[in-house]
């Protein structure tokens, strides 16, 4: 499970930096500046975006920073990709359910699919914390494992409550419309 979840969290990533090369934030500094996502993530995924010949460097710029420029099929992987991971459902971590929900409305335009998905994510955190009532057990040996064990089971029973409740205050706040083709027709480019 742990492969998937990787190549799935890579997919979704690979998806957004797409997203902010279309929105014109292309650099690996403009990522971390614009978006907080660490050059340490970003790197990586454009050297997958260009093998797959999504991207392709521009001209070094100032302080020798190299820009990224979606190509054709970089567009089409955006137009479509997002859909996959809609269809899989959340994955459970709230940083990439959150920059699926954003694919969905940049790519697909779609705002209720979006909040949905943020949805869906908030309903999965909870159902954990009922998973993890159902995994506990107690024990009648009073040690410093059973405490360790009780207050990490607490915190994270805590930390899913919060997420959830995040990911629905995300859901809420969505804006109207957050869409490429509107982004590229005010820049000036070609829908």
């Amino acid at each position: 499970m742990p492969e998937i979840r990787d190549k799935r969290r890579r997919s979704d990533l690979d998806l957004f930096v797409l997203a902010l090369i279309d929105s014109g934030i292309s650099t690996p500094y403009d990522f971390q500046k614009a978006a907080g996502l660490s050059p340490g993530a970003t790197i990586p995924a454009l050297q997958r975006l260009l093998k797959a010949g999504c991207v392709r460097q521009g001209k070094p710029g100032s302080r020798g920073r190299t820009s990224h420029i979606i190509t054709p099929a970089g567009r089409k992987f955006l137009k479509s990709g997002w859909r996959i991971l809609v269809e899989d459902g959340p994955s459970g971590d709230l940083d990439a359910d959150l920059r699926v929900a954003l694919l969905v409305l940049w790519a697909g335009g779609k705002r209720q699919l979006a909040i949905d998905f943020l949805q869906q994510s908030a309903s999965k955190k909870l159902e954990s914390i009922e998973w993890l009532q159902s995994e506990e057990e107690s024990s009648s040996i009073s040690s410093i494992a059973n405490w360790y064990a009780g207050l990490r089971s607490s915190s994270a029973k805590a930390l899913l409550k919060a997420e959830s409740a995040a990911a629905l205050k995300m859901a809420e706040a969505l804006p109207p419309r957050l869409s490429a083709k509107a982004t590229r027709t005010k820049r000036g480019a070609k829908p």
